[in-house]
């Protein structure tokens, strides 16, 4: 698409620095500013103490401090994989990060089994030290269920804007907060394409040493109540760098229907992937929990996979097990 390619083009000529961790400091004022002196890699996946901030990396600004850097004092700290359409980090940095997600139907279910195999490259963009923009959902969808024939095709877009209003370095501590809007230029095929959605969130980290708690939570309101449900969803994720650059990670997630739409008369809605206006959810929960893990491959690369499960019984929703794969591609 020619906003991943317009994206790819901007890190080909931005360059990739040198590897460097980075930090910053609270002026006298209480006003957040940066230092742009030497430091030196830190292995714990983000987590680095007050007294590292006089060694820095220079970088060279480009058209203001922040624009594709952003705060690099969190750059290393691992993302969440699973439910990455609503599963949105504090962290404002530019990378790329391409999503597989492979998804099983329970037989039991009102879809009859089946699978769904969704694929997704995700964009974020730094335009300051503190705000982002975000291009969370795009890419292409192959289903199969008992109900519907085989088909394939594009999903919704989805873009908006993030920003870090509470920085706290010394603590080790970010939380954010922003918007998506997600247009139904999607496919019917592959369940997309329903309703326009509008998504307000909040989301936080708090790092200790080599252990990071990163959670998030989410409204989904369609613009049309009548072909959309309304939910809110929340997310967890803790993870431990077990040995250098690798750090085995446990998320939990959670969705909790506010209300039904009369689109169609189902008491199953299709998770964080799409909303199909059912009739018959209000009140209703999800809960999952991912375990996996994040590699970080080099200066520039990190992968991280998990495996899901429900956490209820798999028949009342439409989740028998899922696996997520993520590469992540950062200045």
């Amino acid at each position: 698409m020619r906003w991943v390619t317009t994206a790819l083009g901007v890190l080909v000529l931005v360059g990739l620095p040198a590897s460097a961790a980075w930090g910053g400091q609270f002026a006298d004022d209480g006003a957040y500013e940066f230092s742009l002196a030497p430091q030196a890699d830190d292995d714990s996946g983000g987590s680095m103490a007050a007294d590292d901030d006089a060694m820095m990396d220079s970088h060279d600004v480009v058209g203001w401090e922040g624009l594709i850097w952003g705060d690099p004092y969190f750059k290393d700290v691992p993302r969440p994989v699973s439910m990455p359409y609503y599963f949105e980090d504090p962290f404002i940095n530019t990378d790329l990060r391409l999503v597989y997600v492979w998804h099983n139907i329970p037989e039991g279910s009102q879809l009859r089994g089946g699978e769904v195999q969704v694929w997704t490259a995700q964009i974020r963009l730094a335009l300051t030290e503190r705000l982002q923009f975000i291009a969370t959902k795009d890419g292409y969808t192959r289903m199969h269920t008992g109900i519907t024939p085989d088909n394939d095709g594009f999903n919704d877009f989805a873009i908006g804007l993030k920003y870090a209003f509470w920085v706290d370095h010394e603590s080790n501590w970010i939380m954010s907060a922003g918007a998506r809007w997600e247009w139904n230029n999607g496919d019917l095929g592959v369940l997309q394409g329903n309703q326009d959605e509008i998504s307000p969130f909040v989301s936080f980290h708090k790092g200790w040493d080599k252990t990071n708690l990163i959670g998030a939570v989410n409204w989904r309101a369609p613009v049309n109540s009548h072909q959309g449900t309304h939910s809110l969803t929340w997310h967890l994720h803790m993870d431990y760098e077990l040995c250098p650059n690798f750090f085995p990670l446990i998320e939990l997630n959670g969705i909790h229907w506010l209300s039904n739409g009369d689109r169609l008369p189902l008491s199953v809605e299709y998770l964080d992937v799409g909303n199909l206006g059912s009739s018959r959810v209000s009140g209703r929960d999800f809960f999952s929990v991912g375990l996996g893990f994040r590699w970080k491959l080099c200066d520039y690369a990190t992968l991280g996979t998990t495996w899901e499960l429900p956490l209820e019984s798999k028949n009342e929703n439409i989740q028998d097990s899922r696996v997520t794969v993520n590469l992540r591609l950062s200045l």
